[in-house]
């Protein structure tokens, strides 16, 4: 076997890996976005009712979010090329699933499929990439990666709206495409991709899943979701029904530790969070995940209702925080390889991120566009700089039979605190929107959970809406203010130890150091 930081392949065929990575991972990134645009059409086509909407979008995140832990657990114990090429088969599987599904709940299902090749994309690309390049490189390959997350996010809703206007597509073009992307993707890896394999420590002995970790965590989680989602809807925030979901995920999430304190081989190591600069990394990622998956979702309904705007508009309207995103997290990564460091150009994001959330907060019907863009882009700046960076100072922490553990813990940490702070944050904002509709007089500005069709309303009725989406909206991202504090402390608080330069070089528990009195 070749000897950790033997390396395996030549530059040019970890280049074609990488890129080969890249194609999956864009795939699995459009499993989330290409639908959103022809998600009308589609539930109109197979009569589905409003509900549909939300269980065909939700059912692959949340499958793809609860799936990470266990992607990353396979990755530290068995072959990462067949993990790799299994997760791409089971997202085609489910692609196809969907383009052939003749009611909602054959979607459902296929969009669960989805998730889980998707999640397995999300975690073992960076685990793969980990074991390609060096800690000191990965800025740079990360930088990359953001590009094509980014690309992702805006390519998928005018990709779905172009492919379900075109005649002889239609909306199950969304998923063909994806059947496409990841069969490219696979074979590409299987020509090309050799990774050494799996470490000879705990993880890669005999031991079983932790399946029972597995589960408790999603009845953590699932329970949490609920009980955010109903909370102030269906529920007042101060009712039995809220205090008894509350008292549920307490008990689920007492259980969930206990079983990961006491298995032989845990879903989630909670030994990882001993160390310092692993668990602030985990912290700031579940902080900084609803400015990377809740704030694009919740700006595309602030420009169509409190601003009036078309969906086309409306996309075009946030490329300055992606525009901030993209610069600064290329910038960020070229100056965290040269230099090794990385503390003071987190916390500068940690501060761009506040500041963001801060601007966004005062935001109103009328507030002048170049004043929304100038805040978009600090808070896309902040974003940048922190979120994809703390996968790598995790990595650089942890041991290297724990490389794949430590990197799903940050990934799953961010796309948790996303789906929490997308159901948290659009559970307030309809709560606002009732309370504000009732002040403004206004009827049929959201009482019933529902975006308000402007089209069909009289002016009189249209600046009442504007003007209640426009509060609410601004109280919505105010409230996420305390997210971002939360990031910027936790990377004040990490220790600063400079990035490896190769993969042979201990870790920074194991590195000799002077003798501290």
């Amino acid at each position: 076997m070749a000897q950790l930081g033997t390396p395996l392949m030549s530059p040019a065929e970890t280049r074609r890996a990488f890129r080969a990575l890249l194609l999956g991972l864009f795939a699995g990134l459009l499993a989330g976005t290409v639908v959103v645009t022809a998600l009308p059409r589609v539930v109109t086509d197979l009569e589905g009712g409003q509900a549909a909407f939300t269980w065909v979008v939700a059912a692959t995140t949340v499958s793809s979010t609860l799936s990470l832990p266990l992607w990353g657990k396979l990755a530290d114990r068995t072959d990462r090329k067949t993990l790799i090429e299994c997760s791409l088969g089971l997202f085609a599987l489910g692609s196809a699933w969907c383009a052939l599904a003749g009611d909602v709940g054959q979607l459902v299902a296929g969009r669960a499929v989805q998730g889980l090749g998707a999640g397995g994309v999300n975690a073992l690309a960076q685990v793969v990439m980990a074991a390609l390049v060096p800690p000191r490189e990965r800025g740079r390959y990360n930088g990359r990666i953001t590009l094509v997350v980014t690309a992702g996010t805006v390519a998928g809703p005018p990709l779905g709206g172009l492919l379900a206007d075109t005649p002889g597509v239609g909306w199950r073009g969304c998923f063909h495409l994806g059947v496409l992307l990841a069969a490219g993707a696979g074979l590409t890896l299987h020509r090309t991709l050799r990774l050494p394999g799996p470490g000879s420590g705990r993880a890669a002995h005999g031991t079983r899943p932790d399946l029972w970790g597995a589960a408790l965590l999603t009845a953590v989680v699932g329970t949490l979701l609920l009980a955010v989602t109903r909370a102030g809807t269906s529920a007042p925030w101060v009712s039995w029904p809220t205090a008894g979901a509350a008292c549920a995920v307490l008990v689920l999430a007492v259980l969930f530790v206990r079983r990961e304190s006491r298995a032989a081989d845990p879903l989630v190591p909670l030994r990882l969070l001993r160390d310092r600069t692993v668990a602030l990394s985990a912290l700031a990622g579940f902080a900084v995940g609803p400015a990377l998956f809740a704030a694009p979702a919740l700006l595309g309904q602030y420009f169509q209702t409190a601003r009036a705007q078309s969906p086309a508009v409306s996309g075009l309207l946030t490329l300055p925080m992606i525009a901030g995103l993209l610069v600064t997290s290329g910038v960020a990564g070229r100056l965290i390889a040269a230099r090794g460091r990385w503390k003071r150009l987190l916390a500068v994001g940690g501060l761009l991120l506040v500041l963001g959330f801060s601007l966004m907060g005062t935001v109103t019907a009328d507030t002048p566009l170049p004043l929304v863009g100038a805040a978009l882009f600090t808070g896309g700046a902040g974003v940048g700089i922190v979120s994809q960076n703390l996968v790598p100072i995790a990595q650089n922490a942890a041991p290297p039979d724990d490389l794949g553990a430590t990197t799903t813990l940050v990934v799953l940490s961010r796309s948790l605190g996303g789906v929490l702070g997308l159901a948290a944050l659009g559970s307030l904002l309809t709560a606002r929107v009732d309370a504000l509709s009732s002040a403004h007089a206004a009827a049929g500005t959201g009482l019933d959970g529902g975006l308000p069709d402007l089209g069909t309303l009289p002016p009189s009725a249209v600046e009442n809406v504007r003007a209640v989406y426009g509060q609410a909206f601004g109280d919505v991202f105010a409230a996420a203010v305390p997210f971002a504090l939360l990031a910027l402390a936790a990377v004040l608080l990490m220790r600063e130890t400079p990035l490896r330069t190769a993969h042979g070089e201990p870790g920074p528990e194991q590195e000799p150091g002077p003798v501290r009195t």
